[in-house]
């Protein structure tokens, strides 16, 4: 039989291991929006060049449960604007902007993109080290960064954007389409 202290012992162990588990775990609605996120693109947000929305699609550009108050698609937090243009042509920039409120511990966005969800694990086509808040981050990607395709048609096609925090929780996604309309 164990003895009273060793029981004591071990409760406290196994206490102290499910409150570092506890606490190192994404809450439902962050894991059930990471999911959303891998899901295959289908319709977007349609923003002309300047980023007044023409066509809007409620699933894109929604801020993750983690970041929800700190972070905002736009150039404020609280004026939404979705990446721009879009849909965009190969030979164009897609503009980004972030809006970061006062968040101590994000220090990197890593912005992924594919096209079919078993593309989804390839690295990120962009990477901002450079992050301090409050601040305004933009971040600009053209077709073929987006795409990974070389140009013409084989480029046309609707893609998910994903940018992630440093510690790869997702904080946004959207659709953004290349080719015409």
């Amino acid at each position: 039989m164990l003895s009273t202290k060793f029981s004591q012992y071990l409760t406290l162990l196994f206490l102290a291991g499910f409150l570092i588990v506890a606490g190192c775990s994404k809450s439902n609605d962050q894991r059930e929006f990471e999911n959303q996120s891998l899901s295959a693109p289908s319709n977007f947000t349609a923003t002309p060049t300047q980023g007044e929305i023409t066509n809007n699609d409620p699933d894109d550009w929604r801020i993750s449960p983690m970041y929800r108050g700190l972070i905002n698609i736009g150039t404020g937090i609280s004026s939404f604007q979705p990446p721009y243009p879009n849909p965009m042509d190969f030979n164009q920039n897609l503009t980004i902007n972030i809006y970061l409120s006062n968040i101590d511990n994000l220090d990197r966005l890593e912005v992924y993109s594919f096209e079919l969800v078993s593309e989804a694990g390839k690295p990120p086509i962009a990477v901002r080290d450079d992050i301090s808040s409050p601040s305004l981050v933009t971040i600009q990607l053209n077709g073929q960064e987006i795409s990974g395709k070389s140009g013409g048609s084989q480029a046309n096609g609707l893609y998910r954007i994903r940018i992630l925090d440093g510690d790869l929780n997702v904080i946004t996604y959207g659709d953004i389409k290349i080719g015409s309309e």
